[in-house]
C-alpha cells in the first residue's frame, strides 16, 4: 500500500480550533494566522474526514507515490500525520488508512460546517472515519528523524521513497498495522487484610499504568521509595513523563493527594500525570489526566476532554514543643 507523510501543526483533537484546543507550530503560515487548515483533519462529516496538508508547489507528486501517478488521484493510501511536539520533536500523531490523494488541491461545493467555520476550504486528503486513528497525546511517542538521510527534511510533505527511507518506513508499517492493546495479568481478589488488600491494589494499578505506557514505547522507572511526589517516570526519546498512580478497589473514581503529591499536581506542569485505576483487583480500568494549557483544566484523556471536579480539604499537622 503506498504511504504518504504529511506533516502538520500541534493539536489535541484537530476538530476545529476553540479556546480549548489551538494549533501550534506547522510552520510559517500558523505563525503569521494564528490557524491552519489543518485543524480539522480529524472532525467527520457523514463518516468521511478531509485532511489537509500545504503542498509545495500546491501540487502533490503522485508519481512518486505510485506507479498509477499519472491519474488525478491514488485510493488506497496510507497517510501518516505528523507534528512537533511543544517539547521538541518530531512525532506521529494519527493516521489514515486506505485513503484517496489528490494531485490538486480539492474545493469544497458545500464545505461541511466545523470547516465552513474555520475558513477551511479545500482539502487535499480524504478517508472514511473508520479508517482513521488519532493518537493521544501520550501515545505520540513515535519520533521522526529530520534532517538526516533517510529522514524528512524540511518540506511538509515526505514522500519517504528513498532506500535509506525503507526501515523507517518498515517500523511505521508495523506501527500502524501491529498496534497492541495492553493486556496486564489481573490480580485476584484478595480477602485477606485491609494493608494487605491496599497494598495488591497499589501494586496492581502500577502494573496496568506501566503497561499503559510501556505499549506506548515508554521506559518506565519507579520511584515509588524516592517520596517526591510522583511514583514513575516514563521517557521515551526526548519525552519524559512524571506519573503519579492511584489505585481503587471499587468502580468510583474519587482520590486523595497527599501533601507532597498535591505540590507536584498544582504545578500543572505539561509532563505531569495523575493515572487513577479504578476496580484495580478485578478489571483495570486506567485514566490518565493532565493538565490542558488549551483548556485552562485537568482533563480526562480519551473523555472528550472531561474535566476533573477538584475540592480542596484543609488539614492541620499540630504539636507541642
Amino acid at each position: 500500500m503506498p504511504i504518504l507523510f504529511c506533516n502538520v501543526g500541534w493539536m489535541e483533537k484537530y476538530r476545529g480550533q476553540s479556546s480549548g484546543d489551538k494549533i501550534t507550530g506547522g510552520g510559517t503560515y500558523v505563525t503569521q494566522n494564528g490557524m491552519g487548515h489543518e485543524v480539522c483533519n480529524f472532525s467527520p462529516d457523514n463518516g468521511i474526514l478531509y485532511g489537509y496538508v500545504q503542498a509545495p508547489g500546491k501540487q502533490i507528486n503522485l508519481k512518486r507515490i505510485s506507479t498509477n501517478g499519472d491519474d488525478n488521484y491514488i485510493d488506497g493510501t496510507t497517510i501518516v500525520w505528523t507534528a512537533t511536539r511543544p517539547s521538541g520533536g518530531t512525532v506521529i500523531v494519527g493516521w489514515y488508512k486506505n485513503a484517496t490523494v489528490y494531485r490538486n488541491l480539492q474545493q469544497f461545493k458545500v464545505a461541511p460546517a466545523v470547516q465552513s467555520e474555520n475558513g477551511v476550504e479545500g482539502y487535499w486528503i480524504k478517508a472514511t472515519f473508520d479508517n482513521a486513528t488519532l493518537l493521544s497525546v501520550d501515545a505520540r511517542t513515535f519520533e521522526i528523524p529530520r534532517q538526516v538521510k533517510g529522514g524528512m527534511g524540511q518540506s511538509l510533505i515526505w514522500y519517504a521513497d528513498s532506500p535509506e527511507s525503507a526501515p523507517l518506513v518498515d517500523k511505521v508499517r508495523a506501527l500502524i498495522e501491529n498496534r497492541l492493546t495492553p493486556k496486564p495479568s489481573l490480580l485476584k481478589h484478595s480477602k485477606t487484610q485491609d494493608q494487605e488488600k491496599k497494598i495488591a491494589v497499589e501494586k496492581a494499578a502500577i502494573q496496568r499504568c506501566c503497561a499503559h505506557y510501556e505499549n506506548l514505547g515508554y521506559e518506565v522507572v519507579s520511584v515509588e521509595k524516592d517520596n517526591v511526589g510522583w511514583d514513575l517516570i516514563a521517557t521515551a526519546g526526548r519525552s519524559s513523563l512524571r506519573i503519579e498512580v492511584k489505585g481503587l478497589s471499587g468502580p468510583m473514581f474519587s482520590i486523595g493527594l497527599t501533601p507532597n503529591e498535591y505540590v507536584a499536581f498544582t504545578e500543572q506542569a505539561i509532563d505531569y500525570r495523575l493515572a487513577v485505576v479504578i476496580n484495580a483487583l478485578e478489571a483495570p480500568s486506567l485514566s490518565i489526566c493532565r493538565y490542558s494549557n488549551e483548556q485552562g483544566a485537568w482533563i480526562i484523556e480519551g473523555k472528550d476532554g472531561r474535566a476533573l471536579e477538584i475540592k480542596l480539604r484543609q488539614s492541620a499537622t499540630i504539636s507541642c514543643i
